[in-house]
C-alpha cells in the first residue's frame, strides 16, 4: 500500500505541472488512502519478519491478493477524476495495467488528463517485472523468504537466483530494467518524441504493456525510426532477463545458444518473413518496406505481448492474422515481461512431441526430454502438461462465459479471452487493434478482469486459492 501510495507521487506531479486540479485531488486522496493503511499496519504490526514460517499456500494468497488489492486500488483515481466513471470499467483498465495486458474500455485515450495517461502507464512499468518483486526488490529485509512469495509470481516455470539472496537477484532485475527503461527513453527523445510521451512508451514497452497516450497508438508518430526502436526493445523485453546477465559476464555465445532465445528468435524472423510475403502476395502492400516494417512490428508486439499498433491487422489476409494469432498464445521467453505460455513451454513440449515419435519407432531408446544439455526432471515436465492443459481449459471458460451475456461473437469472445489470458492487449474483430472493449457489460468486464490476472499469475497462483486443498492443507 505504501509503495502505490509512493508511486503515485509521479503522475501527481505530472497533474500539477499541467494544472489539472482534479486529478491533483484525485491523487493525493488517493495516497492518503494508501499510504494511512500501510503505515498503520507497519507501526501496530511489530513482529519480527524471522520468527514468521511462510508455507506455500501462504505465498500464493498473499500474492494474488496483493495483486487484486493493488487494482482495486489503482483504479481510484480512474473514478475520482472521471476518466472511467464506472467501477468495472476502471477496475479492468487497472488490471489491464498492471498485468501489462494493453486491453482499454476508454474510447478516446486523448481527451484525457496526462496525469491520468502517465498513471496508466506507470501501473505497466510496475507490474512489469512485478509488483512483489519490486517490494522485495526494495525492502531486503525479507531476505531468503522472499523468494518463495516472488517465485509465486514471477512468468516462467523456474525462478533462478542471481544472487545468493533473491533480495540481491530482485535488486539486479529492476536495475537492468531501469537501464533498459532509460535507454529507450533517450532513444525516443532523440526520435523527436516529447519527455512525457518518451516516459509513457517507454514505461508500456519495457513493461510489454502496449498503452500509448494516443488512440492510434505508434502510428500517431508517423516516424520509421521511432517504430524501428520500439520494435527492437519490445523484441529485448520479451528475452529472459537471465540472459543479460550471462553475457555481461563474459558469456555472449552461451546467452546466444540458448535453445529457449534460439527459439524465440527463429519464430520472430521465420513469422516477419511469413507475413511480409503474404502482405505483397495478396497486394495488401506495394511498397515492400512497409510491409517489412509493419510485419516486423505486429509479429514482435504481440509475440512479446506488448498490443501497439502501426496497422490495422484486423484488415490483413486470413493467413496473416493466423499467424499472429498462433504468435499470441506462445508469448516470448520466461522470466521477461512477456506473456503468453512462454517459449521454454513450447520447446518442451516440442521436445516431447520428438520423444514420444522416436520411442514408437525404436521403443527400446530411453530418449530423456534436455533442456540446454540438462535433463529435464519428471516433475518439471508434468508441470509444464499442467499448465498448457490449464491454459486451454481457462481459455475456453472464459469464451463460454463472456458468451454468456449474447455480446460479441465467437471470434471477438474467443480473441478476447486469449488476449487477456496471454495479457497481449489487442485481439480480432470487435476487440482488434482499432478497437476496444467498451462494448462488454460489467460482468464480461470483470470475468475478462480475473482472467487477465490469472493469466500475470501464471495460472496456478490464482487458481489454487479456489482448491479446497487450499481451504484444507492436510488432506492429500
Amino acid at each position: 500500500m505504501m509503495l502505490l501510495g509512493a508511486f503515485m507521487v509521479l503522475p501527481l506531479i505530472v497533474a500539477l505541472i499541467y494544472g489539472e486540479n482534479s486529478s491533483v485531488r484525485a491523487f493525493c486522496l488517493t495516497i492518503i488512502l494508501c499510504v494511512l493503511p500501510g503505515a498503520a499496519i507497519r507501526f501496530f504490526y511489530k513482529a519480527n519478519i524471522d520468527d514468521i514460517s511462510l508455507k506455500p499456500r501462504d505465498s500464493y494468497f498473499i500474492v494474488t491478493i496483493s495483486w487484486l488489492l493493488a487494482s482495486a486500488v489503482g483504479c481510484i483515481p480512474y473514478i475520482l477524476t472521471g476518466s472511467i466513471p464506472n467501477f468495472f470499467g476502471a477496475f479492468f483498465e487497472t488490471c489491464s495495467g498492471f498485468t501489462t495486458t494493453g486491453s482499454t474500455v476508454i474510447n478516446d485515450i486523448e481527451i484525457l488528463p496526462r496525469s491520468i495517461l502517465m498513471w496508466r502507464s506507470l501501473t505497466q512499468w510496475l507490474g512489469g517485472m512485478g509488483i512483489i518483486v519490486l517490494f522485495v526488490a526494495l525492502m531486503p529485509r525479507f531476505g531468503i523468504k522472499a523468494r518463495n512469495i516472488a517465485s509465486a509470481e514471477t512468468p516462467g516455470p523456474t525462478v533462478t537466483k542471481l544472487t545468493s539472496r533473491f533480495t540481491g537477484t530482485a535488486q539486479r532485475l529492476y536495475v537492468l530494467y531501469l537501464i533498459f527503461t532509460g535507454t529507450l527513453m533517450l532513444l525516443l527523445l532523440a526520435g523527436g518524441m516529447s519527455i512525457y510521451d518518451a516516459s509513457n512508451h517507454a514505461f508500456t514497452t519495457m513493461a510489454t504493456g502496449g498503452f500509448s497516450t494516443y488512440n492510434d497508438s505508434i502510428a500517431h508518430f508517423h516516424s520509421n525510426y521511432i517504430s524501428w526502436v520500439i520494435t527492437l526493445f519490445m523484441f529485448i523485453a520479451g528475452t529472459n532477463f537471465e540472459l543479460f546477465f550471462v553475457a555481461a559476464y563474459g558469456h555472449p555465445l552461451k546467452a546466444l545458444k540458448n535453445e529457449e532465445f534460439r527459439l524465440y528468435a527463429s519464430i520472430v524472423v521465420i513469422a516477419t518473413v511469413a507475413i511480409t510475403a503474404s502482405l505483397m502476395h495478396q497486394g495488401t502492400y506495394n511498397n515492400f518496406r512497409e510491409a517489412f516494417r509493419d510485419s516486423a512490428f505486429q509479429v514482435t508486439t504481440i509475440i512479446s505481448t506488448t498490443g501497439y499498433a502501426t496497422a490495422d491487422y484486423d484488415i490483413w489476409p486470413a493467413f496473416c492474422q493466423m499467424v499472429l494469432l498462433l504468435v499470441m498464445i506462445t508469448g516470448a521467453s520466461s522470466s521477461s515481461t512477456a506473456g503468453g505460455i512462454k517459449m521454454v513451454r513450447v520447446l518442451v513440449l516440442l521436445k516431447m512431441i520428438k520423444r514420444e515419435i522416436r520411442i514408437k519407432l525404436h521403443d527400446t531408446i530411453v530418449n530423456d526430454v534436455a533442456l540446454d544439455g540438462r535433463k529435464l526432471l519428471p516433475d518439471t515436465v508434468i508441470f509444464i502438461i499442467g499448465f498448457v492443459s490449464m491454459y486451454l481449459i481457462t481459455l475456453i471458460s472464459g469464451t463460454f462465459l463472456i458468451s454468456v451475456t449474447g455480446q460479441g461473437n465467437l471470434i471477438t469472445n474467443f480473441t478476447a479471452v486469449l488476449t487477456c489470458i496471454s495479457n497481449v492487449g489487442p485481439g480480432l474483430d470487435l476487440v482488434g487493434p482499432t478497437c476496444n472493449f467498451s462494448f462488454y457489460n460489467g460482468f464480461n468486464q470483470f470475468i475478462l478482469s480475473m482472467v487477465m490476472i490469472a493469466g500475470r499469475l501464471e495460472l496456478s497462483t490464482f487458481f489454487i486459492l479456489f482448491s479446497r486443498f487450499f481451504r484444507h492443507p492436510d488432506e492429500v
